[in-house]
């Protein structure tokens, strides 16, 4: 990881009453697995853009993953913490690995899929996050054990010029860069000590197979 989500989300446990944040918890999620060097993704990064832009509901999220890497260009964006988390879908979902890879809701992946797939509701409003003390902090209703992420994210568009590989000579586009990863295990209590310095999402995925059952985001 180029930096971990403990330099910048400090993780303790809180038990104190909890004041209302200006946050959101979206309806649907779509996670994309792309990369630089990949000659297919173009087209799947404008997608993702295009759902950040028009359906503030969708939480759509791109993450550079690197065993295109060896094709000339190193993917600006890639961590092989991502590329694992990708492993992690196959395992959970028999998907195989292969970009671009689109996950809705932690349940079904495609290359491409119609706008309405993407933008139907899929995850309960199960968890928020809020802040207490000057920090933030995620509280919810889950199942013990449920795995939480811990998502730093740049919101908005980057775009990168692209001078070796597939895409030589392209400038992509990519929406909702995923930066840092983190993973906890439910508890049952408050999570506290959360300190973004961008964009921050909280996904709650069940423990046997990896659906989404609640997210929530934060963006300054």
């Amino acid at each position: 990881m180029k930096s971990t989500l403990l330099s910048v989300l400090a993780i303790t446990v809180c038990a104190a009453p909890a004041v209302a944040a200006t946050t959101s918890q979206p309806t649907s999620v779509v996670e994309l697995f792309t990369s630089q060097g990949c000659s297919s993704c173009p087209t799947a990064n404008a997608f993702i853009a295009g759902l950040d832009a028009d359906h503030p509901d969708v939480l759509a999220l791109s993450y550079g993953v690197t065993y295109w890497d060896y094709l000339g260009w190193k993917d600006t964006f890639g961590d092989p913490a991502f590329t694992a988390r990708q492993r992690q879908y196959d395992q959970a979902l028999d998907s195989g690995v292969y970009t671009p890879m689109m996950v809705v809701g932690g349940q079904a992946h495609a290359p491409r899929m119609p706008i309405d797939t993407a933008t139907r509701a899929n995850v309960p409003a199960s968890i928020a996050l809020v802040r207490q003390s000057g920090e933030l902090c995620v509280e919810g209703k889950l199942p013990k054990g449920s795995k939480l992420a811990l998502i730093g994210y740049e919101p908005g568009i980057q775009a990168v010029n692209v001078k070796k590989g597939e895409n030589r000579g392209h400038t992509l586009t990519l929406a909702n860069v995923v930066t840092d990863l983190d993973y906890r295990e439910w508890s049952g209590q408050m999570v506290c000590g959360l300190h973004p310095k961008a964009g921050l999402a909280v996904l709650a995925h069940d423990a046997t197979t990896a659906a989404i059952i609640g997210a929530a985001r934060f963006e300054p």
